[in-house]
């Protein structure tokens, strides 16, 4: 099913993303034909750590034609799909720091897959070179058919019962938020990992499980089919881009909250004229209003961060993390 028109997205949601990207367009370097010009010679890899059609695929291939455009080099989307996503970062961490290769990643499952999962990567030794988007919440799905009709009954139902959970591999933001559900709200799960998120909303869809648990923007389509119902969402307040769908804290469970974001990391080392050139063509992308259209109509919320507010942010994601790591850690 195609997806809605930006015309379709609430007036003041437009308003506000468009005055939150000019507010971000600080500091934006001059010159930035002449810096760029300096960029190292051939492609540029984008290295993505799920399969094509999740929310971290459409991110990088939502704005890679405008880094192209102002990098004035090829640039080039690789899927890396496996472990989670460490098979990606791994493989980015170990690469020379020449601006060739930098990595997609959704924090905090970055640093679940680090401290839980044993990736062979320190998150906080990625260079932070760019965030591109927030409040890319997971949901709590049931099949259309199912029963359960709140996240109350299923909580209920969990109680004299385990119900099994569909969600993307152990480690990822859908792992963190059946971890919490089970530590903090006393829900009785068995959480079965699919290869992406994908598979997990279809497997939700097909009655394979009783619950799921994922990217919003992967089930919301599948929600509008009729094929599941989306109960509600794991951030601290609603997203303006689906404001219809109530989150887990408003419904009683003030502790399930899960922030997220999207962001661009390079391997450690990466030289500071090259993070400069990139933070000044992430700023031009971010300014291009056929970006920003693009953006709208795939209803995803931006949230730019140069790289100190994006390290800002990640590393107090990894603090977060590494206070719930004991009961993040599967149990055998």
């Amino acid at each position: 099913m195609a997806e809605p028109k930006s015309s379709c997205l609430p007036e003041r949601f437009l308003k506000l993303t468009l005055l939150v990207l000019a507010l971000s367009l600080w500091n934006v370097p001059p010159g930035l034909s002449t810096a760029t010009s300096r960029y190292p010679n051939g492609a540029v890899r984008l290295i993505v750590t799920h399969g094509p059609g999740g929310t971290t695929d459409l991110a990088a291939r939502l704005i890679q034609p405008y880094l192209q455009k102002y990098l004035g080099v090829p640039v080039v989307i690789q899927n890396m799909e496996g472990a989670g996503g460490n098979l990606a970062r791994s493989f980015v961490f170990k690469q020379r720091p020449d601006g060739k290769t930098l990595l997609v990643s959704q924090q905090p499952s970055m640093s679940s897959g680090q401290l839980v999962s044993g990736g062979k990567f320190e998150v906080l030794k990625f260079v932070h070179v760019f965030n591109i988007a927030g409040q890319n919440y997971d949901c709590v799905a049931v099949p259309a058919d199912s029963p359960y009709r709140t996240v109350a009954d299923l909580q209920t139902a969990s109680a004299s019962k385990n119900l099994t959970s569909a969600g993307s591999g152990v480690g990822t933001n859908a792992y963190i938020l059946a971890m919490l559900l089970k530590s903090r709200a006393g829900f009785k799960l068995t959480y079965v990992p699919y290869n992406s998120g994908s598979e997990a909303a279809l497997a939700v869809a097909g009655g394979q499980t009783q619950i799921g648990l994922g990217a919003l923007e992967t089930y919301y389509p599948l929600h509008v089919q009729k094929r599941l119902r989306i109960l509600a969402i794991s951030g601290s307040q609603r997203t303006p881009t689906h404001p219809d769908i109530p989150t887990l804290v408003e419904l009683g469970y003030p502790e399930i909250k899960l922030d997220q974001i999207i962001g661009v990391f390079a391997p450690p080392g990466l030289p500071k004229d090259t993070i400069d050139i990139l933070t000044a063509v992430f700023q031009k992308a971010f300014a291009d209003k056929e970006y920003l259209a693009a953006a709208a109509r795939a209803r995803q919320t931006l949230q730019p961060l140069p790289p100190a507010e994006f390290y800002k942010m990640s590393e107090n994601m990894f603090k977060t993390v590494k206070e719930l790591e004991s009961i993040l850690r599967p149990t055998k």
